[in-house]
């Protein structure tokens, strides 16, 4: 007796997330667009495992052009903090959306340097 219909899953290829990569003074802006959910997050771990892959990386990721973000997003921005850390650099969030700024609140990633412009951003006040 078969329990469950074996046709293959639809594909998941989903369009609209990207990031665009470039750098501002010492640091990599990796500016994400779209929605980041678990079908759109593999593509995104490239950009910012390059970025964060460096010696002593100073990044800063643009989350303004993002429209939604669950928990694999959250878990990405985690891992890159994570790495940027382990290779004695940084990671800094931008975003000026409140609901994604409480997500970060609400799931204890605001230990990451959070600012609403690039300006505002740490590494960017230390060059003026």
């Amino acid at each position: 007796m078969q329990l469950h219909d074996s046709r293959p899953l639809p594909s998941t290829d989903l369009p609209g997330a990207h990031a665009r990569c470039f750098p501002r003074g010492r640091a990599t802006v990796v500016e994400l667009h779209g929605e980041i959910d678990v079908f759109t997050v593999g593509r995104l771990t490239v950009d910012l495992d390059t970025a964060t892959g460096r010696p002593v990386p100073h990044v800063i990721v643009d989350l303004r052009p993002v429209s939604f973000m669950d928990s694999s997003g959250l878990h990405l921005l985690n891992r890159a903090h994570h790495r940027a850390r382990a290779r004695s650099g940084g990671l800094e969030l931008v975003s000026d959306q409140p609901h994604i700024r409480q997500l970060l609140r609400l799931t204890a990633l605001n230990h990451i340097p959070l600012s609403a412009t690039l300006d505002d951003t740490p590494v960017c006040m230390a060059r003026q």
